[in-house]
């Protein structure tokens, strides 16, 4: 399956397939490159949210409020000293997906006075600051300046959500609404696949809702160009319509819709109490149950798979646009664990999941679907394909593949041992140990698999990760070439910073029988006690703070701690942090019972993650 490994080959075989099938990204490879090029909305994507009438000011609002007895909307796409990095991109998002639908704007133009402006840095009376707003998200202020509601952290989006939650905070105000019809055939849309009726149908008008909603079930079902040639016809059935922008925003691939935030899912009544009794577009404390949060979470992750078995919803290009395929290899070797792991009940599930994986196999064994000049992300790339193939490798239901598959196992392993650096460490962006820590991870995977394993390879990373390794477990965030000594309170001061990656770099030399059980679970007891690092950070898409936490890491860090905890041979003490840590997942699912970290990520991502870290 493995084309040459020449790298001007390779990177002209995957543009091609790039650009036929992933219109967003424009990707310059040859060299390892750390240029973002990022899509800009066109000029009718551009006017997506604008059916809304906006104030000039929330100050302008405010007095309109006064006159006129209606409350303020007031939408805050960032606050000033953010950690947020993709500003623009979940503005486009919001005014996409909630600001883009007619019942929506019609609800917010008829009942409201909706301002869209940024706090200012100096004068901010509604405690709108990092850690305590997240963006994007918006306030509703009461004529006489009270504010009734508050709502941030918004990673789902859901226009049942939004229209209910304005028509309750009407009510608290006196003012009895009804809530303007959503098109009929959302009825279908939030059930089941194979009862979608697609509007594009002759007894339906070609109208920009019709093919809008067409566009979407090709979307669903894999569809992914047919999907984009619906959307465009859409945006120019009627220019003028709303959803003939979000359409145009759609098409692009830049779209709420495309990217995975957006969903039509039929909601349990507990979720529509999202960002009233829980925060943000989280669901509700108690809302979902384990196997309920599975099921919803596989059913999205079978949505959002291309037609050629990739999953392709992250803009992760801190690495530069050329490191976005490796992005993706990863991220559907990702959801491919998910998958295996899954093991749904229903009979068309299982059927669906099996299909999907054995897509997924076919594109991450491609070395075309992988840039290979690239130094950033090419690392995850491989170690997560690797762990993918080695688990299909011994699963039981896939026989008639583990001879294929094996052959692939065997070169997917000589891939990651190739990238290794002369220090012994792996590299991601910069050297650091806990990259180091998963490939040793993904190795050792491989060999229980049946690969064949370098021990020169393995011998010289478990010593690279022991000279970053301080007296008391906790490592630094980049690597250094000398044993890692230090004061105790400066060692104290890492080991909370670290919390987070510690399970993963334990578990790698426990697994390479270099440290033992007992450094084992202090590394997972000091991640759980310190939790609370790592939780601050969750939804943002940057760095938060000194101790290098950030949303991004936030599932990383998560699996990393289940699979440090599955690693423990006390079988008491790990039932009992396995509580702990299931604990805290079953407070993360989102409205529609899915997950994410962080908008730069998505929700393919931090789903799959999330699943792993319940399994």
């Amino acid at each position: 399956m493995r084309p040459s490994k020449d790298v001007f080959t390779t990177a002209m075989v995957a543009m091609v397939l790039l650009a036929s099938v992933h219109w967003p990204v424009d990707p310059v490879w040859g060299q390892n490159s750390t240029r973002k090029n990022r899509v800009t909305p066109n000029s009718l994507a551009q006017r997506v949210g604008t059916g809304v009438k906006w104030s000039q000011s929330l100050e302008e609002a405010q007095q309109r409020s006064k006159k006129s007895g209606k409350p303020v909307f007031w939408y805050v796409s960032s606050v000033p000293g953010t950690f947020m990095d993709r500003k623009a991109e979940i503005n486009v998002y919001m005014l996409g997906g909630l600001f883009s639908w007619p019942p929506i704007i019609e609800m917010l133009n008829q009942h409201f006075v909706p301002v869209r402006e940024k706090p200012k840095p100096r004068k901010n009376p509604f405690d709108l600051l990092p850690y305590q707003f997240v963006e994007p998200g918006f306030l509703i202020i009461e004529p006489a300046g009270k504010v009734i509601a508050k709502v941030d952290r918004l990673t789902t989006l859901h226009y049942q959500w939004l229209s209910e939650l304005l028509a309750e905070k009407l009510a608290s105000l006196g003012k009895t609404v009804k809530i303007p019809a959503a098109p009929g055939f959302f009825d279908s849309f939030s059930k089941s696949s194979d009862q979608w009726i697609d509007p594009n149908g002759p007894d339906f008008p070609k109208n920009t809702t019709n093919l809008l909603l067409s566009g979407m079930i090709a979307f669903r079902k894999g569809k992914h160009a047919a999907a984009k040639q619906k959307w465009l016809k859409a945006s120019q059935a009627e220019p003028e319509h709303p959803l003939a922008w979000k359409a145009a925003l759609e098409a692009q691939g830049i779209g709420p819709f495309v990217r995975g935030f957006e969903t039509y899912r039929k909601l349990k009544p507990e979720a529509l109490r999202a960002g009233i009794d829980s925060a943000g577009s989280s669901a509700p404390k108690g809302t979902y149950t384990k196997s309920e949060m599975l099921a919803l979470s596989v059913d999205f992750l079978l949505g959002m798979q291309r037609e050629d078995g990739a999953f392709t919803d992250s803009d992760y290009d801190f690495g530069g646009t050329d490191s976005l395929p490796n992005v993706h290899v990863a991220v559907t070797s990702l959801v491919g664990m998910a998958l295996l792991a899954a093991r749904p009940t229903a009979a068309k599930q299982k059927e669906r999941i099996e299909s999907a994986l054995q897509r997924i196999n076919r594109f991450v064994s491609d070395n075309g679907n992988i840039n290979l000049a690239d130094r950033d992300e090419i690392l995850w790339a491989h170690a997560y394909r690797l762990r993918f193939l080695a688990r299909l490798r011994q699963d039981k239901r896939f026989v008639n593949l583990h001879a294929a598959v094996a052959k692939e196992l065997s070169e997917a392993t000589s891939d990651l041992e190739n990238i290794q650096l002369k220090t012994g460490n792996w590299y991601h962006e910069y050297n650091n140990p806990f990259v180091t820590a998963t490939a040793l991870c993904a190795l050792h995977e491989a060999q229980t698999a049946g690969a064949p394993i370098n021990r020169d390879k393995i011998n010289r990373g478990v010593e690279s990760l022991l000279r970053d390794r301080k007296k008391n477990g906790a490592y630094p965030y980049y690597s250094s070439r000398r044993s890692q000594t230090g004061r105790e309170r400066d060692l104290n001061q890492l080991l909370q910073a670290s919390a987070g990656r510690m399970p993963v770099c334990e578990l790698s030399l426990v697994l390479w029988k270099r440290k033992n059980q007992k450094d084992l679970l202090a590394a997972v007891t000091r991640s759980l006690d310190n939790h609370r690092h790592l939780a601050s950070g969750y939804k943002y898409d940057n760095h938060t703070s000194n101790m290098a936490y950030g949303g991004f890491f936030f599932w990383y860090d998560m699996r990393g701690r289940s699979e440090a905890i599955r690693g423990i041979t006390d079988r008491s003490v790990r039932d009992s942090l396995m509580e702990r840590q299931q604990k805290l997942i079953m407070n993360l699912p989102e409205l529609d019972g899915c997950f994410v970290d962080s908008h730069e990520l998505g929700r393919c991502y931090g789903t799959a993650m999330a699943i792993l870290s319940m399994q």
